[in-house]
């Protein structure tokens, strides 16, 4: 019988399911099996419950529960697939602008990527990133943030300051990381890989321009699918930091 790299091993039909999404939306190839069954014994990585764990090696298991997170599903996968063990690098690269391009590094290998459409948005993915991988490791994460806008840059900074050790963070020259036809994920791993200079205190403030006020609208008009438009004074309160982008758009969801 040939060896199945993933196998989800639970008779629990809410769990099965999600799991089987989060893998069909990886790309993964997977085979659902009993827990005693034999694709179970051989199988690489085995997903269950702790319910469902009794008997399974201990070395090759991922537990998920009803109140899936999804995040720390696929790290936990990620990681058994790539037999990292004790990482020796932990790196989560942004790459700020009308997208937010995200990328999780560990050892030099991409685990996991995400586009987000707003920086708080951006912020709360990656925090989740950190919770995740923090479960796991004593190893403290990097993060590298883009420097080729400082609007967009200054509007992740501001969301992500408050809740992580600023020392962890450095700023990265953006040069040659954006290419012609690539994703916003493919510059975010490629300044996840690229060393950054501390952050200073001024680095969430930035000279205003009449181009960054004309931006902030762009992104406001973006992220409510152009339903909702705001005043130049309003747009220069958020570019100034005396209130945030959340505010403005009237919701914190």
């Amino acid at each position: 019988m040939p060896r199945s790299e993933v196998a989800v091993a639970t008779r629990n039909p809410k769990t099965l399911y999600l799991v089987m999404e989060i893998l069909k939306s990886l790309d993964l190839d997977f085979v659902v099996c009993e827990p005693s069954g034999e694709e179970c014994q051989i199988a690489k990585v085995i997903i269950t419950t702790s319910d469902e764990v009794k008997d399974l090696d201990p070395e090759r298991v991922v537990i998920v529960d009803d109140n899936l997170n999804e995040d720390s599903m696929v790290i936990a996968l990620m990681l058994h697939l790539l037999d990292i063990k004790e990482p020796a690098s932990i790196v989560v690269g942004v790459d700020p602008g009308m997208r937010f391009g995200l990328a999780l590094v560990i050892d030099g290998n991409v685990v996991r990527t995400k586009i987000s459409s707003s920086p708080a948005k951006a912020a709360r993915f990656t925090l989740r990133w950190l919770a995740a991988v923090n479960d796991s490791f004593s190893q403290e994460p990097v993060m590298r943030v883009g420097t080729g806008s400082s609007m967009f840059a200054a509007f992740f900074l501001r969301e992500i300051i408050p809740h992580i050790d600023s020392t962890l963070l450095e700023l990265v020259n953006e040069e040659n990381t954006t290419k012609v036809g690539e994703s916003d994920e493919s510059s975010a791993i490629l300044i996840a890989m690229r060393k950054g200079r501390p952050l200073k205190e001024s680095d969430d403030i930035f000279e205003i321009r009449e181009g960054h006020v004309q931006a902030l609208k762009r992104l406001v008009l973006d992220i409510t699918n152009g339903n909702r438009r705001i005043s130049t004074a309003d747009a220069q309160a958020v570019l100034l930091g005396d209130k945030s982008l959340e505010w403005l758009l009237g919701t914190t969801s």
